[in-house]
């Protein structure tokens, strides 16, 4: 299905604290690619979406994401693979805005090139989002220091550019 309007982000049946947090950043309106995966995401549908950069593909599924974290449960909920530690830092921005009112909310951001010691003290404090590139997860899954197969959702962001990357069979080993 394809979406050509935006619609009203209060019109969505979204939670206050998630409210909140798209309020202030003074956004009242939905992109079109959010419009087309809130709802089905919400009611626990598979979606794939393509839309062009810079249309907020990460608040469509972010914003189900956050609503659907348990904050009592402390194993992961949600597993987010980016292909880049810019792409992963950003994600992790962004989903840390959507939860600021949610609270026990934690999210937790997974890249090479930084040091491990300090990822694994963040992972103890049981993370209920993880966002991560393919091979540091996959550092992560072989120290077993994270557990993903408690996960409800997964989203591939930039699936194909992980794929042209090589990250297939970290992808497929996570899955």
């Amino acid at each position: 299905m394809e979406y050509t309007e935006g619609v009203r982000f209060d019109g969505l049946g979204l939670s206050p604290e998630i409210m909140r947090a798209i309020a202030e950043k003074d956004i009242a309106v939905s992109t079109p690619v959010q419009a087309g995966c809130i709802p089905p995401m919400m009611d626990w549908q598979d979606v794939i979406a393509k839309a062009p950069t810079g249309t907020g593909k990460t608040f469509a599924y972010g914003i189900p994401i956050v609503e659907h974290t348990d904050p009592a449960d402390e194993s992961v909920q949600a597993v987010i693979l980016a292909p880049t530690r810019e792409l992963a830092i950003q994600i992790t921005d962004e989903i840390r805005d959507l939860a600021a009112y949610k609270p026990g909310v934690r999210t937790v951001c997974l890249y090479g090139g930084a040091p491990i010691g300090r990822q694994i003290d963040t992972l103890k404090k049981h993370p209920q989002i993880v966002v991560a590139t393919p091979g540091r997860l996959s550092d992560h899954m072989k120290r077993r220091t994270v557990r993903v197969d408690t996960a409800q959702t997964v989203v591939l962001d930039e699936a194909d550019r992980m794929l042209d990357m090589g990250f297939i069979h970290d992808v497929t080993r996570l899955l």
